[in-house]
């Protein structure tokens, strides 16, 4: 599955076209590389992307059909992101 339609799927964006524009951007890496919007993704890839001003760090565990529910997207990315990180956008 391509990287931006991944993040779409697993909601990290809200539309499937600002998981491009964030690719474009070199807001996304896979595996420590830049990606492209094309760029496939794997069960076990690492998964970097910055939004919001946070770091968010996953592990690609299954590749979903379609967008999943926010409910089991947990089924299919495992979420490394630093507690650090989260409480400073809690903060601002």
């Amino acid at each position: 599955m391509r990287i931006d339609k991944y993040l779409w799927c697993t909601r990290y964006y809200k539309t499937r076209n600002q998981a491009t524009e964030a690719c474009k951007k070199g807001q996304v890496q896979v595996n420590g590389q830049v990606a492209k919007p094309s760029r496939e993704v794997f069960p076990s890839d690492e998964i970097r992307l910055r939004k919001n001003q946070i770091d968010y760090q996953l592990t690609v565990l299954e590749i979903p059909e379609s967008r999943v529910g926010a409910k089991i997207v947990g089924l299919y990315r495992n979420d490394t992101t630093p507690e650090e990180a989260l409480q400073h956008q809690e903060i601002q």
